[in-house]
């Protein structure tokens, strides 16, 4: 795997502000995203983003690589999808490389 750091994959009126950060971006529209997200992985991407209205069209590869240190597959809570999956997901992800869970609990 090349020295590739970080994609973010979504759709166009969602993502366009991550250019800003120097992420490889790649706009998808449905149906789209498994090849993408396989493509990115082959070209050596270790951190790929995707925003959280593909999270069912891509559970087969998150499945895939549920338990691979590379890629980490990470979806962004946008608003309009399944928010709470999306933060549940980032959340377990966090508490994997910290060994704790640093969000706070609302009660």
């Amino acid at each position: 795997m090349s020295g590739k750091a970080m994609a973010i994959v979504g759709q166009r009126e969602t993502i366009m502000p991550f250019l800003a950060t120097g992420a490889h971006v790649v706009y998808i529209e449905e149906g789209e995203g498994a090849q993408v997200i396989e493509d990115l992985v082959a070209q050596g991407f270790k951190i790929i983003f995707f925003t959280e209205e593909f999270i069912d069209e891509l559970d087969a590869i998150l499945m895939k690589y549920r338990n691979q240190t590379v890629p980490c597959l990470i979806p962004i809570p946008t608003g309009r999808g399944k928010t709470k999956l999306a933060i549940e997901r980032i959340r377990g992800v966090i508490k994997k490389a910290v060994g704790a869970d640093v969000f706070l609990e609302d009660k």
